[in-house]
């Protein structure tokens, strides 16, 4: 793979035998690119320097509920869609207030008292699914980067047993070129 057959291959991995996981392992990189929208409040929040002038900490306002609301554009709501673990708690929140209104209706409750329930059944519904899933998210993610730490760690192995497989071949065959030089020299 672009090395000489003379020179060993260069090892990415700890040595066999470490007991430390790769660099990359110890601070993985998870690469998830979020379509959202950058608006100028958010774009402020990351420009802003912790030191103040004369070297005093900055105290920047924590943003309120209105600064929230105000960051919500209406595109946002067209790119939910693109939100890990948004459609599966929707959903849920969707079945279970429909499921609880219809219920607390066709047990006598009237329309506006069925249609809270219902409102709440679908806010707890969506945040408990939401929240289920993105727990199996870190799950996977954190098999994921097993999985890559003992990949990682068999193909420094199988490099150092290559290495050390060709450097006691060459071993031998220095040995066999020594073994035919005649012992003698005519000049």
């Amino acid at each position: 793979m672009g090395q000489d057959e003379d020179t060993p291959p260069r090892l990415r991995g700890p040595p066999p035998g470490a007991t430390e996981p790769p660099d990359h392992v110890k601070k993985p990189q998870i690469y998830e690119i979020f379509h959202g929208s950058t608006t100028p409040e958010r774009s402020e929040l990351g420009s802003v320097s912790s030191a103040g002038p004369e070297g005093q900490p900055n105290k920047t306002p924590k943003p309120t509920f209105k600064d929230g609301v105000q960051s919500i554009k209406s595109n946002d709501f067209l790119r939910i869609h693109q939100i890990p673990c948004a459609r599966e708690g929707l959903m849920t929140g969707i079945g279970a207030g429909a499921a609880v209104g219809m219920g607390r209706y066709f047990v006598g409750a009237r329309a506006p008292k069925a249609a809270n329930w219902a409102f709440v059944a679908f806010l707890l519904g969506s945040v408990i699914q939401w929240e289920y899933c993105q727990a199996q998210r870190r799950k996977e993610y954190a098999a994921m980067a097993r999985v890559v730490e003992v990949i990682d760690r068999k193909q420094a192995e199988k490099k150092a047993q290559a290495a050390e497989a060709t450097r006691l071949k060459r071993e031998a065959q220095e040995k066999a070129q020594q073994a035919q030089k005649s012992w003698y020299k005519l000049w």
